[in-house]
């Protein structure tokens, strides 16, 4: 009994030290899918590689990925990791990814890294951006915000400034997936103009469920005269619990980078 006991300690700590953590960078569009998130009876982006990835890796995976995007949200790099003790070359693992995918998803990049890694614990900071179109556009409309007008972007300037010196978000957030902190540390956040397009580029350490959606259609209203620019900064600083009730659309919204110390290049 007890040299069946050691011999299956061997094998469980052979079988660890031949796991390999593979990271993958990815882009998709988020039009077809109700997130990144596996849940019961939708199409989601983790979901439909996942069942890709095990037809070859040939075990079943936990495919973990540092953001949960929500439904019509795209990614231009969304990264995911996963364990397997498969010694399919990463380049391969790449192609054969890119060959059973649907359209919607690309795998930009694929490769081995530290054991420890988790593309979501792991992750300091991430990047999203939000698209809004100022011209009337048919084609535009699943991958901005079609507004159809110019927009007083001096005044958006301003409202930037005030998110960067907010630290609770609380009044940004889907009531529902409010956390007991609130407390977000943005790095940046500017608007810029560009070809008919205004883009709103934020970053920080962390972002709450629906906040950059609620901050660019809360800046919107206040651009409408619907709320005045002291309101919003109230909300912003947090100075009175009002939740935001303005969510600009899912389809101008980008997960556009992830920040990481280590373990990505």
């Amino acid at each position: 009994m007890t040299s069946l006991i050691a011999r299956k300690h061997t094998e469980t700590r052979r079988d660890t030290k031949l796991m390999r953590n593979i990271v993958l960078r990815l882009e998709y569009f988020g039009r077809d899918f109700q997130g990144w998130q596996i849940q019961a009876g939708g199409r989601t982006v983790q979901g439909v590689i996942k069942e890709n990835l095990e037809k070859f890796i040939r075990h079943e995976i936990k495919l973990i990925g540092a953001g949960r995007t929500d439904t019509g949200v795209h990614a231009l790099a969304q990264y995911a990791n996963f364990q397997t003790s498969n010694s399919v070359a990463t380049r391969e693992i790449k192609r054969k990814l890119n060959q059973m995918l649907p359209d919607d998803i690309a795998v930009l990049d694929c490769w081995e890294t530290a054991p420890d890694f988790d593309a979501r614990r792991s992750a300091i900071g991430r990047a999203y951006i939000y698209l809004i179109c100022e011209r009337p556009s048919a084609i535009n409309r699943h991958l901005s915000w079609v507004i159809g007008r110019r927009l007083d972007k001096g005044l958006l300037d301003q409202m930037a400034a005030i998110v960067m010196r907010g630290r609770n978000f609380g009044n940004f957030c889907k009531s529902k997936s409010l956390k007991e902190n609130s407390d977000c540390l943005v790095m940046s956040a500017v608007w810029r103009r560009q070809g008919g397009f205004l883009k709103f580029e934020i970053t920080a350490n962390r972002f709450l469920h629906n906040m950059v959606r609620l901050l660019v259609g809360t800046m919107v209203a206040v651009l409408d005269g619907t709320i005045t620019l002291r309101q919003f900064e109230k909300a912003v600083m947090a100075e009175i619990d009002n939740k935001a009730k303005y969510v600009a659309p899912a389809c101008g919204l980008y997960l556009a980078a992830v920040k990481y110390e280590r373990g990505i290049r």
